[in-house]
């Protein structure tokens, strides 16, 4: 996709992604519509000059002052100058760690909703843990920016926050060749032609006879109606010896790490259907979705935006297959979908599967349709950084997200060892149910481990 720059003086679309939102979600408050991080600072920080590189870095990034003004999908942009940003204390706190109290206030914030039509759609509060150490905690919705978007937001504060404490006040970061409201335009203009229905082609090919969003038809029978919708969290951590085995046999088979976790996800899926009764053919017939990073032009690897989009995964399989065999047919499904990533789920779900278009937004509170999330990602959970004396570590916020289609399966890797976690919806799946399903997946990857070649048939009778 060639990348245009949108005339300014023009008013500008939404992205498809961020309409699906507007269509269907406008008024749909989800803790899965925020992204939550926050970073603990160690260090003189001057809460002052940390609100005006706020500032700057809103001048910096045009994505974080979108609002969507009702009754129309176009955007509007506040002034760079007005920042939601407050300083408070947990200071003295007896009840409980006043950083684990510090954490807690940033939680509360992203459980306030979000106006799309007015915003300001960033949050970021500075909150004093001790008189050199403060948290600072970001709450954006995510119809504004994605994942990857994160690191880059904190990484250019500070270093916007390191440039205003220089004495020459030089610009601090080089200029950013396109902003995401250019990657709208040309994303627009892109897939207003061919290369539209040869993606969707693809695609059509892909999806034939599966839903865009497609159902896992996973169920527990020891669920009772009207269960409570509440995150259940249970982890798996893999030790560096058991690491070093799987990416061994990772090398070996000349797949990727994050193939093999989806195919063990496909084949533990596989397994719970044919115990609930599904015929062969069609239990092993697997979509889950997945999450792209969609940002395949070089000059938007530094913007920030929603970029992402999620993706379809569908692999068919045989109880007769072995492991290896179901890891290469899920390598050849990733990479598809990254040769094709640059049509957006929402756009493909509108065009090919009308009435599901939106549907993952549609309640606040019911349980939805049942899907399987799905992502991987590397280099760990946490970054550091210095600036101008500080020491800039991030940290995770823990919200009741409780996950849209009622599972997800995430998997860190860290490099030498790699947290498996699988999060549920208790109003779906009872705590005894999740534990067994973990225990299913974790004991499919030692199985490839061991021995690829094992059959699907015989990989969780071990």
């Amino acid at each position: 996709m060639k990348l245009y720059e949108a005339d300014r003086a023009q008013a500008q679309s939404a992205s498809f992604t961020q309409e699906e939102r507007l269509v269907h979600g406008r008024k749909v408050s989800q803790q899965s519509n925020v992204l939550v991080f926050a970073c603990s600072v160690e260090g003189e920080l001057d809460t002052g000059r940390l609100e005006a590189s706020l500032a700057d870095l809103q001048l910096r990034h045009e994505s974080v002052r979108i609002v969507f003004p009702e009754g129309a999908n176009d955007i509007a942009l506040r002034p760079a100058d007005e920042v939601d940003f407050a300083v408070l204390s947990v200071e003295g706190v007896e009840a409980e760690a006043p950083l684990e109290a510090a954490k807690k206030l940033v939680a509360e914030t992203a459980a306030v909703p979000f106006d799309l039509a007015t915003g300001p759609l960033l949050r970021v509060r500075c909150i004093r843990v001790a008189p050199a150490h403060h948290l600072v905690g970001f709450v954006l919705d995510h119809v504004i920016a994605d994942g990857e978007s994160c690191q880059i937001l904190a990484e250019d504060l500070f270093a916007l926050y390191e440039a205003r404490g220089s004495a020459d006040r030089g610009p601090g970061l080089p200029g950013l060749p396109f902003q995401f409201l250019d990657f709208a335009y040309s994303q627009r203009r892109f897939l207003d032609g061919r290369e539209r229905e040869r993606l969707l082609s693809y695609w059509r090919r892909k999806l034939d006879g599966v839903s865009a969003v497609p159902l896992s038809r996973l169920r527990d029978p020891g669920v009772q109606d009207g269960a409570e919708r509440r995150l259940r969290i249970h982890r798996f951590t893999m030790d560096p010896p058991q690491h070093a085995e799987l990416m061994h046999a990772v090398r070996r088979q000349r797949v990727t790490l994050t193939a093999v976790c989806a195919a063990a996800l496909k084949i533990t899926v596989r397994h719970r259907r044919l115990a609930l009764g599904e015929n062969d053919e069609g239990a092993s017939d697997v979509a889950i979705m997945g999450s792209l990073s969609n940002r395949t032009h070089r000059d938007l690897r530094r913007a920030v935006g929603y970029f992402a989009t999620p993706c379809v995964l569908r692999t068919r399989f045989s109880g007769e297959d072995s492991l290896a065999d179901v890891a290469q047919s899920e390598s050849r499904t990733v990479f598809g979908a990254l040769r094709h990533q640059e049509l957006p789920h929402a756009l493909m779900v509108r065009e090919l599967d009308p009435d599901n278009y939106g549907i993952r937004y549609f309640s606040a509170t019911g349980h939805g349709p049942r899907y399987v999330n799905f992502d991987v990602a590397s280099g760990g959970s946490s970054w550091k950084l210095t600036a101008d004396g500080l020491t800039v570590t991030t940290t995770r916020i823990a919200r009741d997200e409780v996950p849209r289609g009622g599972m997800r399966m995430h998997i860190r890797d860290s490099g030498d060892r790699a947290l498996i976690e699988l999060r549920t919806d208790e109003g779906e799946y009872r705590a005894e149910w999740a534990e067994e399903f973990l225990n299913s997946y974790v004991s499919v990857l030692r199985r490839f481990a061991a021995d690829a070649g094992t059959r699907v048939a015989e990989a969780l009778s071990h």
